[in-house]
């Protein structure tokens, strides 16, 4: 959403595209006229929620009116120019995907890792959270690209985020800073689980960009389309991801070879 579309600039009878609510895969775009105001806040990190006359709830994209329309900037997902605060109004699409944490494995107990019902963490141990990282780079590297974020929570069965920081992981590195923490992604993300090629050329492929967000620090890992084919090196196994929708999924067998035949030359 444009981060400038607020609550006071909405009225009743005003034309509107919104998102309606009932699209979990947040494409579908409805014109409709505006009935009434459902957010009480002035802002929404998704956009402002509104009913048309037609009884379709929905988060505002764009207002129809060209003298308002034409003053709100256009951003595009994964666009190094745009600001991260926009990226997360977007919320979580083909293009972008949020992260609370990098290391929220990393000290997890013997006896926590047996107890959790998730696969890949009785797999990989206290490495999981960076593998998972790596999945996602490699999901948008095999696809269009995108932007991964890091200190955002989705809350579950809402589109709501909250904006958690990083600061917090920066007590579980040697080096506690925000230079510590770029590093630890190079040589403990993408140095040992992605091609070396991408570690090689790094500035190719990937760009950190740092930003205070709501009081704390954010960081998101803007991803361009790879010119090959990407694989995640783990567990003794090479591992091929692409990003479907606004997930990250694996490929393997024949839906591998027609993916890949289509996608690279």
């Amino acid at each position: 959403m444009p981060e400038n579309i607020t609550k006071s600039m909405l009225n009743r009878d005003m034309e509107v595209e919104v998102n309606p609510r009932s699209d979990k895969s947040r494409k579908i775009i409805v014109k409709g006229i505006v009935s009434e105001v459902l957010t009480s806040k002035e802002s929404h990190p998704h956009g402002i929620l509104v009913r048309l006359t037609d009884g379709t709830e929905g988060r505002v994209k764009r207002i129809c009116s060209s003298e308002i329309e034409d003053s709100i900037p256009r951003y595009e997902s994964s666009d190094i120019n745009s600001s991260l605060s926009h990226l997360i109004r977007d919320g979580e699409n083909h293009f972008i995907e949020f992260k609370t944490s990098i290391l929220w494995s990393k000290y997890l107990t013997k006896q926590e890792i047996e107890d959790s019902k998730s696969y890949d963490l009785k797999r990989y141990g206290q490495n999981t959270s960076k593998i998972i990282i790596a999945k996602s780079l490699c999901g948008f590297l095999n696809s269009e690209g995108g932007s991964l974020i890091i200190g955002i929570k989705e809350t579950k069965d809402s589109d709501d985020v909250v904006v958690v920081g990083i600061e917090s992981e920066y007590t579980k590195l040697k080096d506690k800073t925000q230079d510590g923490y770029r590093r630890m992604i190079l040589d403990e993300v993408i140095k040992p689980y992605l091609p070396s090629q991408i570690f090689n050329h790094f500035n190719e492929y990937l760009t950190f960009k740092i930003e205070e967000i709501e009081g704390k620090t954010v960081l998101g890992i803007i991803v361009k389309p790879s010119d090959f084919r990407v694989f995640v090196s783990v567990a003794n196994e090479d591992v091929f991801f692409v990003r479907i929708d606004a997930s990250t999924r694996k490929l393997a067998g024949p839906e591998l070879v027609d993916y890949c035949t289509r996608r690279f030359k």
